[in-house]
């Protein structure tokens, strides 16, 4: 095909990723209003930092080890199924026992696979695209990042970190999905605040995410902990930082310098 052929072609192609104007644009966003996806978590502080989770964004929730990371996700779990938001759970690190006990005596309903496949992105995208046609989902929760890839086999651990969030980011916005990936953290030292440059492995958690969350317990408690937004793409957010504690339910609220529970 001749150049001149080619520029001829060009100029009559109609395909779903052909040109189009800002206006065209936002035409095609302004009527598909019932397509939004807009979630809040209910914590008053978080919702104010980052305005919730829009469709399409990719959140990296983090944190020392045992400080409550899988449990903040959980409880997001019961607070989108309040807004009849529906989740998909991949829970490697978990027994489907151990998982189900942090509910209590409210277990939301949420989607997961029947068994779980390590190491396989097209296995995990196929799970999410099975639930979002059969289910309708808008969530989907991965804990953790770590499962996703086989870091035995892998020359670049950084690198195939990066390519498994891009591939992730590239899903939530095609499929206009929320997706919460849960990460681990460097060794990090217990008076030591951890911020997103103690992300384990690869800098490009965080460069290639829409928003962070950390958590840390708080020094000498049992049920206190500190949530902070350390980046948050949409709003500008950077910092801030949540009273968190674990309540009666034995889920994640928030409470003030006054000790009121959210």
């Amino acid at each position: 095909m001749t150049e001149t052929e080619k520029l001829k072609e060009l100029r009559n192609y109609s395909g779903e990723d052909r040109i189009i104007t800002s206006y065209d644009l936002q035409e095609i966003i302004k009527n598909d209003v019932d397509n939004e996806v807009k979630i809040y978590s209910k914590m008053p502080g978080l919702d104010e930092a980052i305005d919730g989770f829009e469709g399409g964004e990719l959140i990296i929730i983090s944190g020392k080890m045992k400080n409550g990371k899988t449990l903040l996700a959980q409880t997001l779990t019961v607070s989108f199924q309040r807004q009849d938001v529906k989740s998909l759970w991949y829970s490697y690190e978990m027994t489907p026992k151990q998982f189900l006990r942090a509910f209590k005596d409210e277990i939301p309903y949420f989607l997961c696979p029947m068994s779980l496949k390590a190491y396989s992105m097209p296995w995990v995208i196929d799970r999410m695209l099975e639930a979002l046609v059969k289910h309708g989902i808008r969530v989907v929760f991965i804990d953790h990042l770590h499962f996703l890839f086989d870091m035995a086999r892998t020359k670049n651990t950084s690198l195939e970190i990066g390519q498994v969030v891009r591939e992730l980011k590239a899903v939530a916005i095609r499929y206009n999905l929320v997706i919460f990936l849960m990460a681990h953290m460097k060794k990090v030292e217990f008076d030591k605040e951890p911020t997103e440059a103690d992300l384990r492995d690869s800098s490009l958690l965080a460069s290639e995410s829409d928003t962070g969350l950390i958590l840390w317990r708080l020094k000498n408690t049992e049920n206190r902990a500190v949530l902070k937004v350390p980046y948050c793409r949409r709003t500008g957010a950077m910092g801030k930082k949540i009273n968190i504690i674990k309540n009666e339910n034995g889920l994640l609220g928030e409470f003030d310098n006054d000790h009121n529970q959210f």
